[in-house]
């Protein structure tokens, strides 16, 4: 456990350090070096549920293949299997290869920022403070990492009524800290459920992560935490938080977690995936979207960095 602890505490003072402060030369990348890259993040398909279900879904094509041919990446794999393109022959613009997307910037493993639900102070909207100017493009990178908390809630996973989400409360959050300690001021608490790992599926399969609890009501919904519990973590300092449900929101309605957290200029990361490859302390959390003017949130790669050997909450026993 000590070792554990150390990647994460090592880094978080290495990556915080004062110029005279800063570790020998080569001690940041040696670490990283000797530690193991966690992939949190799910891949983005047209054929996937990566889109909220009443948003545009997400479209590519593929506008230059080297050579103008048929659709060189349409039947591998098949249509309807895995990753395609949409258009069925490819012009060449050049002897290279690119691709153009229609995507709703809240797809896939994405962050959100307090614009997203929080107006600015000039539009005198309900809940609008200075908050609502800190859009993606001006949010400080500083709060969208740190030393990550893993709350395990396989248990309470698909327990609730069909359209609803289970809650997630702050007597659990305070169970988790008296097993593996105090949350302390910039962790990132990550919600981990499996739910992601469970349902993201190619269509029609796919419907079950988000469809049918939003708009057929025919399944609960992902593990949501209530308005008290992301009050309780934005008190101890918690900036930025993640989970592995397509929105940190509940199925049967996410404004009130959003304004609850976002008002305090804190950001989270939805949508990430694997997080049960992480210990529930001693890994390092990173969620950088791109850098697009006004964006409300941001289509990101979510990674954590882990002691090599270091057990996971799924591999454990």
């Amino acid at each position: 456990m000590n070792k554990i602890l150390g990647i994460s505490t090592a880094l978080a003072a290495s990556l915080s350090a004062a110029p005279a402060q800063a570790a020998e030369p080569g001690a940041l990348a040696a670490l990283i070096r000797d530690s193991e890259l966690v992939d949190l993040t799910v891949t983005v398909s047209e054929n996937y549920p990566a889109h909220w279900p009443t948003h545009n879904q997400f479209q590519r094509w593929t506008f230059t293949w080297f050579e103008p041919r048929p659709g060189p990446y349409s039947e591998n794999p098949a249509v309807g299997e895995g990753h395609r393109s949409v258009d069925p022959a490819v012009p060449s613009a050049g002897p290279y290869y690119g691709q153009r997307f229609v995507i709703d910037e809240h797809t896939g493993t994405q962050a959100d920022f307090p614009a997203h639900f929080i107006p600015p102070p000039t539009s005198k909207m309900p809940f609008a403070s200075a908050t609502g100017w800190l859009t993606g493009d001006k949010y400080p990178l500083r709060d969208q990492m740190g030393p990550a908390v893993v709350i395990d809630l396989r248990a309470i996973r698909d327990k609730a009524k069909n359209g609803f989400s289970p809650a997630v409360t702050v007597d659990m959050i305070k169970a988790d800290e008296a097993k593996h300690g105090a949350i302390q001021a910039g962790d990132v608490v990550i919600l981990y459920s499996g739910y992601s790992d469970a349902y993201y599926r190619p269509f029609p399969e796919g419907n079950r992560l988000a469809f049918d609890p939003l708009i057929a009501k025919s399944a609960p919904g992902w593990p949501a935490p209530t308005v008290e519990a992301v009050e309780y973590l934005a008190g101890k300092g918690v900036r930025h938080m993640a989970t592995d449900g397509p929105s940190m929101g509940p199925v049967e309605g996410g404004q009130a977690v959003h304004v609850a957290f976002l008002k305090t200029g804190g950001s989270w990361t939805e949508f990430t995936t694997n997080l049960g490859k992480l210990p529930a302390r001693g890994a390092y959390f990173i969620s950088l979207s791109a850098k697009i003017v006004d964006g409300s949130g941001g289509l990101t790669r979510a990674i954590a960095i882990k002691p090599k050997g270091a057990a996971g909450l799924m591999e454990k026993p």
